[in-house]
């Protein structure tokens, strides 16, 4: 193809010209820079042994390669039950957000609203700007944001990041900043990207770090937690297992110290849930 052909646009079509004069603002093409701010991302969350390790990794990331001071992380059963989340982690500002948030503003979030649950879902992504650009916002989300993020709070940049964990759970990661707009199309293209490959992670990883220990017990030390949930004593371990019942001793206490367990009722109820 020669260069007169690629600077040549009288024959592109009318519908071609209308989509491109049509396209949203919000929707970009990924550059090198934008692959390589996500594989920065996914390489930091990566090493993430449990589901509280990745969230940590995950607002540290999105708040160091996004130039953003305030992210959340909620999670739940469902996509509602989210913002419902009594314990989620903040960083920045959202830590004092969060009281008045969970009194008033939960059920008004902005990104609950019909229009920010289809984008969500569809693309894994919702920006503030994009919904406002979408028209008048209802009543009650409108209100969130002019008093809560706005007056209060002094936000002007707000998005959410939704992400797949196990067991069919939902996240959804906040992003806000006081700068106004630093969620862009090259940055929603990115964080389109990130909510498929964050979410692949995830899902894979136990909810708790009692549970990636207990994935990481030897052989043997899994045998031990299996009769230990049993209701078995050191004693009738060893006889089961021809071990001395000082060995078991040694296994169970060192199992106790890798799960976290205090007790060993602790421990049979934490193999029972997760059928060890």
């Amino acid at each position: 193809m020669t260069q007169s052909t690629l600077g040549d646009t009288s024959g592109t079509t009318p519908s071609a010209k209308s989509s491109s004069r049509n396209r949203s603002p919000f929707r970009a093409n990924l550059s090198k820079a934008d692959y390589e701010r996500a594989f920065d991302i996914l390489e930091q969350c990566s090493g993430a042994a449990c589901l509280p390790d990745f969230k940590e990794r995950a607002v540290e990331a999105i708040s160091e390669h996004f130039a953003l001071r305030h992210v959340s992380f909620f999670a739940g059963a469902t996509f509602h039950t989210v913002f419902e989340d009594s314990a989620p982690l903040t960083a920045g500002k959202t830590a004092k957000m969060l009281p008045e948030y969970q009194d008033r503003w939960a059920r008004y979030d902005i990104f609950g609203t019909p229009a920010a649950m289809r984008q969500l879902v569809s693309s894994g992504v919702s920006s503030l700007d994009e919904l406002q650009s979408m028209g008048q916002l209802p009543a009650a989300a409108d209100a969130y944001v002019r008093y809560f993020l706005s007056s209060t709070w002094r936000m002007q940049t707000a998005a959410a990041l939704r992400l797949e964990l196990s067991a069919g759970h939902t996240a959804l990661l906040g992003m806000f900043d006081p700068e106004p707009g630093k969620i862009g199309a090259s940055e929603a293209a990115t964080l389109r990207l990130l909510s498929q490959q964050m979410s692949a992670m995830a899902r894979g990883l136990p909810a708790s770090k009692s549970q990636a220990a207990l994935a990481r017990l030897s052989v043997r030390q899994r045998q031990v937690v299996r009769l230990v949930a049993d209701g078995l004593s050191n004693a009738q371990i060893a006889e089961i297992l021809s071990l001395a019942e000082d060995s078991v001793k040694k296994y169970v206490t060192r199992i106790l110290t890798t799960t976290g367990c205090q007790s060993r009722m602790e421990l049979a109820l934490l193999a029972r849930a997760q059928r060890i």
